[in-house]
């Protein structure tokens, strides 16, 4: 049973579970139900009763605390999606294979960079008695270039899929193609070049 007393953040431990269930997306109701299952109020009752607790002043800046490490969490999940798509987008296999005196090599994978080995999306060995042959594939650079370019808003206003977002200058499709670029070189991060 949560207990009345308020922590040091103003809250009950009820105030927090339903805080907290808000938080993740569930309507007034279902935020009742969850924190408290065995009860038999209408939901009519209980959904005036989670809108009154979410009024409350205290409860109020702790949704929007919760709000803020979402949208953060959210944000460097959203870095994090670029990277990986421009290491796929701007892979080279050369990075991979080295020439050597007996021919074509792969190198050590374990020796490569993490971005350059994000690239690979398969590998076969196969041996046999005259030697072995080794076989990388790559994932669809065309693929992570076309979502690299919708994400940043490069396309026409025709062809993007947000319509009703304002159409690019020319000055701001220049600036978000060398956050791209920089992207590819590993000398930035998406965060903060792009608008």
């Amino acid at each position: 049973m949560a207990s009345g007393r308020r922590g040091p953040d103003g809250l009950t431990d009820l105030e927090r579970d339903i805080c907290h269930a808000v938080d993740k997306g569930l309507t007034n109701l279902a935020a009742y139900r969850l924190v408290r299952p065995d009860s038999k109020s209408a939901n009519i009752t209980a959904e005036h009763y989670i809108w009154r607790v979410r009024q409350r002043p205290q409860c109020a800046a702790y949704l929007k605390e919760l709000k803020a490490k979402s949208l953060a969490r959210h944000l460097n999940a959203k870095d994090q999606i670029i990277e990986e798509l421009a290491s796929v987008a701007f892979a080279d296999i050369w990075d991979l294979v080295a020439a050597g005196p007996d021919g074509m090599t792969v190198k050590p994978l374990e020796d490569l960079p993490q971005a350059q080995r994000r690239a690979v999306s398969g590998m076969s060995i196969s041996r046999t008695y005259y030697g072995g042959t080794i076989r990388l594939k790559m994932h669809d650079k065309i693929r992570a270039l076309d979502k690299l370019c919708r994400l940043f808003g490069l396309y026409d206003q025709a062809d993007r899929a947000d319509k009703d977002a304002p159409a690019l200058g020319d000055v701001e499709r220049a600036q978000r193609l060398a956050a791209i670029l920089r992207l590819a070189d590993g000398t930035g991060t998406a965060n903060g070049d792009v608008g």
